[in-house]
């Protein structure tokens, strides 16, 4: 008698898009329906105002547009109206004033803090029914695919 061996299964992108594609469903849903927000911003915006909240160096426009993976029209557009909206300022460089420097201010800061506090308890509703065993597989598998396409 011969044991078939299950077949491998991949890792699906199209199931990797689906549940990305649901979780920014839900976010846009709870933004919509959010009482206490001081600014509406799109899930774009917001994505890079943290993004210049989270980066330690200094940041300018064209590392913006590479970590979002957009161009520098898109992300010029962003900041202007995360810049209209004073939740971000440009500071000239002191030895090249054609290179701005993105910085969030207070206002930024307390959005920012808004905006979290949705997503967290967005998530611990999405986490409910797994065990910490089956997060923490979840985070080592996302880790290790991001390690993995950041090097290929």
């Amino acid at each position: 008698m011969i044991v078939k061996m299950p077949e491998q299964q991949n890792l699906s992108l199209p199931e990797l898009g689906k549940m990305m594609q649901e979780v920014f469903r839900l976010f846009k849903k709870r933004l919509e329906v959010a009482q206490n927000l001081e600014i509406s911003l799109s899930p774009e915006q917001f994505g890079l105002l943290h993004a210049i909240s989270i980066k330690e160096n200094d940041v300018i426009q064209k590392d913006m547009a590479e970590m979002m993976g957009k161009d520098k029209s898109a992300i010029l557009r962003l900041i202007d109206s995360l810049e209209e909206k004073e939740l971000v300022r440009r500071v000239a460089a002191l030895k090249d004033r054609r290179k701005n420097y993105l910085m969030v201010t207070k206002a930024g800061y307390r959005v920012i803090d808004q905006y979290m506090n949705i997503i967290a308890e967005m998530m611990q509703d999405i986490q409910q029914g797994l065990n910490q065993e089956e997060i923490d597989s979840f985070h080592k598998v996302v880790s290790h695919i991001t390690s993995k396409a950041e090097k290929l």
